[in-house]
């Protein structure tokens, strides 16, 4: 996939929030950029192929999956597959799937999880 308009925003969101992470002592901190351990691949039963999520974190025994978007991906089809698989792993694994965006975009990003039926959290990052 190419490279984001937005990619630099998008890491550093990343590392802001595997910082937050960190900061709250969960265990097991990983995220999809330079200096972390990368996070583990979903995928669907029976797949190979899948995604690895931004970053991920242990709360306890329970598995903590964030997906980090801006603006211009939110609506992006690649960005609504990983939402999908993200979700369902989620609800059959006992973890908790979150979309982060910065706070201007939380109403966009609730309104197209609600236009692709995902019951998910989204949390803002600044």
């Amino acid at each position: 996939m190419s490279k984001r308009q937005s990619q630099g925003e998008h890491d550093s969101m990343i590392e802001f929030l595997a910082d937050a992470l960190y900061a709250r002592n969960l265990t097991d901190v990983r995220a999809d950029i330079l200096g972390y351990k990368k996070p583990s691949l979903i995928t669907r039963p029976g797949s190979e192929t899948g995604f690895i999520p931004d970053a991920t974190a242990y709360e306890g025994t329970q598995l903590l999956i964030y997906e980090v978007e801006t603006a211009d991906s939110i609506s992006d089809p690649h960005t609504e597959d990983q939402w999908k698989l993200f979700a369902e792993y989620a609800a059959s694994n006992n973890a908790i799937f979150y979309v982060a965006v910065p706070p201007m975009d939380t109403g966009a990003a609730r309104k197209r999880l609600q236009e692709l039926s995902l019951n998910v959290k989204v949390v803002s990052i600044p």
